[in-house]
């Protein structure tokens, strides 16, 4: 009996670690700074200098290992201290201050135009904002109100530059953005936006796909990254991979059909793909043209536009050590989780009740939890930290309103997995609450689901 148990014990031995090195005090959102840049309240346990790292000088397999050793929470909170370390010295003190005077009754254009006017050194500097026709002083609040305002703006279905994928959920880019005039100016804008936001400490309220995350950053676009775009899609392309398209005789071929402003047109996902036929044999390859056409290859010069405008006001190498969920936690910060609200508005499946031990056992392990956790445990399932404005009663799925789900699984064996398009746990029902513990902590730093392209 050495197999499952063994491979179990194996699973709660490092979650066990992991979750003693993630169990650190949340990190606190920057305060805001109008002449200088204030860094975040970062603790770590212990003394002395093993906690200072220098990202800038490590490689690759270094990076690797030093997550390996302190775990990735604790290896995110040390990349955070180094970030701010490395940005209070771009932010000297007494640096003068650009002002910026926009009209609230044109918020979107107005700082369009002021922000354009802005280039090199001038980007970098503190910015100090005056609301036209209104009374105030920006020591810092103004301009933590505007990149409020400013990050709502730009996902304003009336601008249409984003698509919203729930209500208060997450947003992408548009692609009929492209029929807007100077769209890709206003993409650029819309970059510079989130870089300055991060520059100086300050966080936007609106949440993006973490495939606009992985572009800005540098990293690669993944199939699986289209499940928290279009759920249902994905689902599609994954029913493709799972099939035997031979028997099911779907006549389709490397072509999709687009509907932009009422308008169907046929795009070809290759050279002359509207004449090659989909098979089982080529059908990975399709699966991989369909899903990067919807998020990336379509909308292609916005994304490049808008990661110019990031990397004009934020030095790109001082990200190239962090993830698409960490860049994420950097913009938007740790979200404020009420569980009790959590655990009203959550629905329980295939044979789990509210009393069950598991679910008891589940909910105080959640309680127990500081804020990074539940926000690692809210992107986990749902694929993005946000609560919704209305609290988890409005939580959307891909189709629609979703609750959050706890689905039970029989299989003891198997790590907690989840269903980001319709905010599903599953959930197997451990023998005791130390093992769900230990397990919880390893599938939420450690796991994900991923299309299987083999």
């Amino acid at each position: 009996g050495g197999g499952a148990g063994g491979g179990l014990d194996r699973h709660i031995a490092q979650a066990r670690r992991l979750e003693a090195q993630a169990r650190l005090p949340a990190v606190a959102p920057s305060p805001p700074a109008q002449h200088y840049f204030v860094p975040r309240a970062v603790q770590f346990p212990g003394k002395g200098d093993d906690q200072v790292i220098e990202l800038a000088e490590i490689s690759v397999e270094e990076d690797h290992e030093l997550q390996k050793k302190h775990g990735r929470e604790n290896y995110f909170k040390m990349k955070l201290s180094w970030l701010d370390r490395e940005l209070v010295k771009l932010h000297p003190p007494g640096a003068r201050a650009v002002k910026l005077e926009v009209d609230r009754n044109d918020l979107f254009h107005d700082s369009f135009r002021a922000f354009s006017r802005l280039s090199g050194d001038r980007l970098r500097q503190p910015l100090q904002v005056k609301f036209k026709k209104e009374e105030g002083r920006d020591d810092g609040g103004l301009t933590r109100h505007w990149f409020m305002l400013i990050s709502r703006e730009v996902v304003n279905p009336e601008v249409a530059m984003f698509i919203s994928l729930g209500k208060d959920h997450t947003y992408h880019i548009n692609s009929a953005s492209k029929h807007q005039p100077h769209h890709l100016e206003y993409f650029r804008f819309i970059g510079r936006v989130w870089g300055k936001a991060a520059f100086d400490g300050f966080l936007v309220e609106s949440h993006l796909t973490s495939s606009i995350y992985k572009f800005l950053l540098g990293l690669e676009v993944c199939p699986e990254d289209l499940q928290h775009v279009d759920g249902a899609y994905h689902s599609s392309l994954q029913w493709l991979l799972t099939n035997d398209l031979d028997a099911a005789k779907l006549d389709m071929t490397f072509a999709v059909d687009e509907d932009e402003l009422g308008c169907i047109t046929t795009v070809e996902l290759k050279e002359g793909g509207g004449d090659i036929a989909v098979t089982n044999d080529n059908k990975g390859e399709y699966v991989r043209l369909a899903a990067m056409r919807r998020l990336v290859t379509g909308v292609l010069p916005q994304l490049e536009s808008m990661r110019e405008g990031f990397r004009e006001a934020f030095p790109k190498a001082l990200l190239e050590k962090f993830t698409e969920s960490e860049l994420e936690l950097v913009l938007c910060g740790l979200p404020c989780i009420d569980v009790e609200d959590w655990r009203r508005y959550t629905e329980y499946r295939a044979g789990y009740t509210h009393v069950d031990c598991t679910i008891t056992w589940f909910w105080e392990i959640v309680e127990d939890w500081d804020e990074a956790m539940r926000a690692r445990l809210l992107q986990f399932v749902t694929g993005t930290s946000k609560v919704p404005t209305g609290g988890f009663a409005e939580l959307y799925g891909a189709t629609g309103p979703k609750r959050f789900q706890i689905i039970r699984v029989f299989d003891t064996t198997r790590l907690p997995q989840a269903n980001t398009c319709f905010n599903e746990l599953l959930l197997p029902p451990y023998h005791n609450k130390e093992t769900l513990a230990d397990l919880l902590v390893m599938a939420i730093l450690d796991g994900g689901d991923h299309f299987n392209l083999r």
